[in-house]
């Protein structure tokens, strides 16, 4: 075995390094002066510093005096989503060699999702953890999925709270109720190729998303490759790891009809809801919008309702065809998530079925009083 060749010189403290910033420094700067007051969250964020091969595949501590809260964008069943200025910033980056555990853009904006139960914030923190560090450990930056930065605790209100990237447009569900009228089918096929790829980013590693709705992916138009990105990964695990149990989670019309059954969470229960996702943004109709979202409507759907779709929407055939395999009873029919990628990358290229409907012109219906689509746990 050849020697071990180091490729620079840490301009503080000397120390030879394959990596930057410089292990030695950001280490002892990263893991000293702060606790959350929780050991094993304070463990995971050192764990993840420990093993972070650059600078955005770590988790931090956020000092919540270092955060200023603008504004509320989202409530959600498990916690409130708000805008914020990060006064720091984020860390220098990494190809700026020798210099240990710098920041950079001061006053970086950020949305930090506050828990409404500190239970809540410590499976949704793990999960995302484990989900940082197996990216880490495969030296790969998930694409298509919200950036994390760390965590923060407000000792006014007494929550513990997420720092996650600020996508401009929030949630595709309300892109949808309030932008409809400028969503053409183009920028359709965009949000789900890039859906898509999100999903098959987390499945490649064996991790399910667990809860994919419209309300869970952010959509930004500021980087022009990429529109949307999955989030609120709480319920993000390994799949090898998911248990059966009489629990579920989620939005009733978006979970697969398996999991009322009993059945565990699967790679193929995302494929069912990226299929709900698919009508949604197609129709500009949430699944099931116009009744109550209660255990009768997660009965029927284990019988195999499914939403309606009408010649007036003008879809296209080979698009409803693909949602219908997505949403099939039968796992088997599914598509996994590189092909459905593979798809719409080619109705991007070649898009003549798209051509003749290039405006939505579907107004949002009115929900029920009882449809809920934010995220709750049901037992059975």
């Amino acid at each position: 075995m050849g020697r071990l060749r180091y490729s620079y010189t840490c301009g503080v403290c000397n120390f030879k390094t394959k990596t930057i910033p410089c292990t030695k420094c950001t280490k002892y700067e990263r893991h000293n002066n702060f606790d959350s007051g929780y050991k094993n969250v304070n463990d995971m964020i050192i764990a993840s510093q420990s093993h972070a091969k650059d600078d955005r595949d770590f988790l931090e501590w956020i000092e919540f005096s270092q955060l200023r809260i603008l504004e509320t964008l989202d409530e959600g069943g498990f916690g409130t989503v708000y805008k914020a200025k990060w006064l720091d910033g984020l860390p220098m980056d990494a190809s700026d060699v020798g210099r240990a555990w710098n920041r950079s853009h001061f006053n970086y904006v950020v949305a930090v999702k506050f828990f409404h139960n500190n239970k809540d914030f410590l499976k949704e923190f793990t999960n995302i953890y484990k989900m940082v560090r197996k990216f880490s450990e495969e030296n790969e930056f998930p694409s298509n999925i919200v950036h994390y930065y760390g965590a923060t605790y407000d000792y006014d209100n007494e929550h513990y709270g997420i720092v996650m990237e600020y996508y401009s447009h929030t949630s595709l569900i309300n892109h949808l109720t309030y932008n409809w009228q400028e969503i053409y089918w183009m920028e359709k096929l965009y949000i789900l190729r890039d859906i898509s790829y999100g999903l098959h980013t987390l499945h490649s590693q064996n991790l399910i998303h667990g809860d994919l709705h419209s309300g869970n992916v952010m959509i930004d138009y500021t980087d022009e490759s990429d529109i949307a990105f999955l989030g609120d990964l709480g319920f993000c695990r390994f799949e090898e790891n998911v248990i059966t149990n009489n629990c579920f989670n989620g939005v009733i019309p978006f979970i697969a009809p398996e999991i009322f059954e009993g059945f565990p969470y699967s790679k193929k229960a995302d494929i069912y809801s990226f299929g709900m996702i698919m009508y949604h943004i197609s129709t500009n109709k949430a699944p099931f919008y116009y009744r109550a979202h209660d255990t009768k409507l997660a009965k029927q759907i284990s019988n195999g309702l499914r939403p309606k779709v009408y010649q007036e929407d003008g879809i296209p055939r080979c698009f409803v065809n693909l949602m219908c395999n997505c949403w099939s009873s039968d796992v088997r029919s599914r598509p996994n998530a590189y092909t459905l990628y593979e798809k719409f990358n080619s109705w991007i290229e070649y898009s003549e079925a798209f051509e003749d409907m290039e405006w939505n012109i579907t107004e949002p219906s009115i929900y029920h009083r009882k449809a809920v689509y934010t995220s709750r746990s049901w037992w059975q």
